[in-house]
């Protein structure tokens, strides 16, 4: 099922990014995708003629604190915090896990390298954040 709302991507310029673009655009999401850099998530989410997205993905890195800075960023604003955040980050960083969590993420996904693994992840998290119900 394609979502319905747009899917906000949102990848820190530093950081490596993992494959969830080209796996979107594998499971025929990408025109419902819009790309950010951490920098431009908050100026794209606080536009007025823009589509609120149905959910936020944030790749962040432990070698980088922009990912999670931006998710803060998110949360804190009165306007925006009733967006999910799903964050996509090394696996077994219990530290990282824990912030996100902490800091109001909606969930946690370990990157994989796998790209099939990884696929029918990302196909599952949409087809329930595209049909969710959302607070205005």
């Amino acid at each position: 099922m394609k979502p319905k709302k747009p899917i906000l991507l949102v990848e820190d310029p530093a950081v490596n990014a993992p494959f969830a673009g080209g796996v979107l655009a594998d499971l025929g999401f990408d025109d419902r995708v819009v790309s950010a850099t951490t920098p431009e998530t908050l100026t794209y989410l606080k536009a007025k003629n823009q589509q609120r997205p149905c959910v936020v993905v944030l790749s962040v890195d432990e070698s980088s604190d922009d990912g999670l800075a931006t998710l803060r960023s998110i949360k804190q604003d009165e306007h925006l915090r009733s967006i999910p955040v799903i964050v996509i980050g090394p696996s077994g960083d219990r530290r990282m896990v824990d912030e996100s969590f902490g800091l109001g993420a909606a969930g946690y996904m370990a990157r994989s390298p796998d790209r099939s693994e990884f696929s029918a992840t990302m196909r599952t998290l949409y087809a329930y954040w595209s049909l969710s119900e959302l607070p205005k």
